[in-house]
């Protein structure tokens, strides 16, 4: 007896759940978006990155540009700066470097 009352229960339960869904099945449209719309996405998405890409190219040359003017200006009229700076940077990429690399043979 009681394996014919659970059946019964479950479809009461099953019942009683499906018709508390319906209403949120009409209200959530599950269309899939039609193909010119993903097109569009990815045409905007690649428009966007390539505008990022332009923007920090931009930047990168501003950067550089600058850079190169204020080393060229201290060689030219600082030759002694010029060559104290060239020197702490060098020491301080080889700290760098052999910092990285030791710290690289660690881990292996």
């Amino acid at each position: 007896m009681n394996n014919k009352q659970q059946p019964t229960e479950e479809h009461e339960l099953e019942t009683i759940l499906k018709a508390g869904m319906e209403p949120l099945d009409k209200e959530i449209e599950d269309t899939v978006p039609s193909e010119e719309w993903f097109q569009q996405f990815v045409l905007q998405q690649q428009r966007d990155i390539k505008a990022g890409l332009k923007r920090d190219l931009i930047l990168f040359l501003l950067i550089a540009g600058c850079l190169l003017l204020l080393l060229s200006l201290t060689l030219v009229k600082m030759p002694m700066l010029f060559l104290m700076m060239q020197g702490a940077v060098f020491i301080g990429a080889a700290t760098f470097a052999s910092l990285a690399f030791f710290k690289q043979v660690k881990k292996i």
